[in-house]
């Protein structure tokens, strides 16, 4: 029961910790190193405070097993002892001056100041999450498990997709996320969370405890706002059967056995959550997330007429590794095209520039661009002439497409986090986007992707309306039009960066202007927008 008393301690001991900062972290994998840099540090401080009260511990101890040497002796009669003078004067002094200095010793003690002082300097100097964070992280969790259909009781074991990629999560953690995602009403995640913790709460050696059984009391509210009677009246009957003298519990038992059998469908989780029209309840939601997990791909009919193929440098002697992915709106992925030499000094140079990743503001009038819940990512933008290695981007994007490079954007290279996503969007602006005096250099006509790192599991970049997923493959290019011939949008090549499972995510955006396309890519003599019409509004 210590145990969890301390694990209790130790949880609010960390929330102060969060409320005292304000960092964000969980939107890349490089912010998220610095919190691992800061865990080391503390964990370092942790043991120099447990050795040095080991040392105190291991003296008093010895004291301790010398006094009780003594009194066994004693013990073999009572009277015989204490009528031995050199007895009678060792107790004496020790209750009359060697207590008096283990007391002093406790209170001299400055293992506890000394770390308390040590934790007080790091927490103004190192990287600590801040509530935002953890609110972060906890819907990337459940993101994770809706986009990917994950069971909860996998995650906690540690396993993404059958494969065991890191530790289990305690009781504690798994309460802590339902608890908090009560708080943000996501009532469907939060039943399995919490139903999880209470199945490694009740395999604990101190599950039968008074203490462990007021918790689940606890939890039995939860479920009864929620209406899951079902799981309610299971912890109802685990604890009556530990401590049955728990009489009130007798009739929430039979009032809940009284609605699971009447089917009474009440409490939050049986109300309307989402507002009408909610686009994550949407068909194309729904799309999109069926195309992340693979379930949705293109038909066999069109995948007959892609094909893989070698072309020939327009502007070196290289050979570019051209893999046909759609033929209409057309996407090709360039394999193998930057080296890894690149792609570490690339992220090498990013790291230090990163920030939240931002999107233009919904109503696309003040040209603002703003964070938001649907990018959760970090990234940085940078001229193509800072670098050699962002000069070869630049150029094979040129080499694959012969557009002109001097209408491209600045390149942006970003970093996805815990579930980093970006949920489906259109990189052209829309018809009523205003353009600033000093931004004439028009829509942008086309994008390329590159992928910088491996990631293990999800980060594909997913089409809905093709419906294609690119796998994230380490070096490739991906590049597709976002305009048709005649400059119109092509809502066709709406797309998304799915939620990212497993690995760190790092890629480098390329986004080119219209102007000066137009002898590149001559515009059609008439409008050939129409293919793409119904995707404008699909719902």
């Amino acid at each position: 029961m210590k145990y969890f008393v301390n694990c209790c301690k130790i949880f609010i001991f960390v929330l102060q910790l969060i409320a005292a900062t304000s960092a964000e972290f969980y939107s890349s994998t490089a912010g998220l190193e610095q919190l691992y840099k800061t865990e080391v540090i503390l964990l370092d401080e942790l043991q120099v405070y447990v050795n040095e009260i080991t040392q105190h511990v291991q003296a008093l101890q010895s004291e301790i097993d010398a006094i009780r040497m003594e009194h066994l002796s004693a013990g073999e009669g009572i009277e015989s002892y204490l009528t031995n003078p050199v007895n009678a004067f060792r107790l004496i002094k020790r209750l009359h001056s060697d207590w008096e200095t283990f007391e002093g010793t406790v209170e001299g003690d400055t293992s506890r100041t000394n770390y308390l002082e040590a934790m007080a300097g790091h927490r103004q100097n190192l990287s600590f999450p801040t509530q935002d964070d953890f609110v972060g992280t906890a819907i990337a969790l459940t993101r994770l498990q809706k986009t990917y259909q994950l069971d909860a009781a996998e995650l906690a074991s540690g396993m993404l997709n059958g494969v065991k990629y890191g530790t289990a999560m305690s009781w504690q953690d798994c309460f802590v996320l339902g608890q908090h995602l009560y708080a943000l009403r996501d009532y469907n995640h939060t039943v399995p969370w919490l139903e999880q913790s209470m199945q490694l709460l009740i395999r604990q050696s101190y599950a039968e405890e008074s203490a462990s059984l007021d918790f689940m009391e606890a939890v039995m509210s939860y479920y009864q706002q929620m209406g899951d009677y079902e799981n309610a009246l299971s912890l109802v009957n685990y604890v009556l059967a530990v401590q049955p003298e728990r009489l009130h519990l007798m009739e929430m038992r039979s009032e809940l056995e009284h609605l699971i059998t009447d089917g009474v469908k009440q409490g939050l989780l049986h109300e309307t959550l989402r507002a009408p029209g909610d686009y994550h309840s949407s068909h194309e939601f729904r799309l999109y997330e069926q195309v992340c997990r693979g379930e949705t791909r293109p038909s066999a009919k069109s995948q007959r007429e892609l094909r893989c193929r070698l072309q020939r440098s327009r502007l070196s002697y290289e050979v570019l590794e051209l893999e046909e992915l759609h033929q209409d709106p057309f996407v090709v992925q360039v394999h193998n095209i930057v080296s890894q030499k690149d792609m570490n000094l690339l992220q090498k140079i990013a790291r230090p520039n990163i920030q939240r990743s931002q999107v233009y503001a919904q109503d696309h009038n003040a040209n603002e661009t703003v964070a938001a819940a649907y990018r959760t990512s970090k990234g940085a933008t940078f001229e193509y002439f800072e670098h050699r290695s962002m000069e070869l981007l630049s150029r094979h994007v040129a080499d694959l497409s012969g557009l002109d490079m001097n209408s491209a954007e600045l390149l942006q290279i970003a970093n996805y986090g815990i579930g980093g996503h970006y949920e489906p969007h259109w990189d052209c602006f829309p018809d009523h986007h205003v353009y600033l005096p000093d931004d004439r250099d028009g829509n942008r006509i086309a994008t390329g992707i590159y992928y910088l790192s491996e990631v293990e599991a999800g980060g594909g970049t997913a089409f809905p309306f093709l419906p294609l997923l690119v796998t994230p493959e380490r070096g490739s290019l991906v590049f597709w039009y976002n305009l048709h011939r005649s400059g119109d949008q092509d809502y066709r090549t709406k797309h998304a960066a799915c939620p990212v499972l497993q690995g760190s995510k790092w890629i480098a955006n390329v986004w080119i202007r219209q102007s000066n396309q137009d002898q590149i890519r001559p515009c059609g003599l008439q409008r050939d927008n129409e293919v793409s019409l119904p995707f404008k509004e699909f719902q």
